[in-house]
């Protein structure tokens, strides 16, 4: 039931009958589902194809600095007054040292000289 028309072919004709060239068909289906189960071990990995990213660690806007210098400051001219026995000043520095620090060891620090400072204010009453 085969028609034959001129010049044109659909495969190769093997014996008794036209079959289809299918080994490029089936190279092409074998290398798209090896990529695939590639493709799947690696994003089960958590492995990427894309470049790692780097996360930074955030950064210090310009007034955050600013404020984080500020407070570093109150903090040494707190150290200062302490040193000169002028607690109730001293108490104040370390008080404004304390609500203007960025940083979690300036705050923990100027708290702490804050509370020494009130003691030594409570013995001396």
């Amino acid at each position: 039931m085969w028609r034959k028309k001129a010049d044109l072919t659909c495969g190769k004709q093997l014996g008794s009958g036209w079959q289809m060239v299918v080994l490029p068909l089936l190279l092409l289906k074998i290398v798209l589902v090896a990529l695939a189960g590639v493709m799947v071990l690696l994003s089960a990995g958590g492995c990427s194809l894309l470049p790692p990213k780097h996360e930074e660690p955030p950064r210090q806007s310009a007034g955050l600095k600013a404020l984080d210098e500020h407070a570093w400051s109150c903090y040494e001219r707190g150290l200062e007054y302490m040193d000169q026995s002028r607690y109730e000043l001293a108490r104040q520095q370390f008080s404004l040292a304390a609500s203007s620090a960025v940083s979690k060891t300036l705050y923990e620090d100027a708290l702490d000289g804050m509370h020494r400072a009130e003691q030594i204010i409570r013995q001396q009453r």
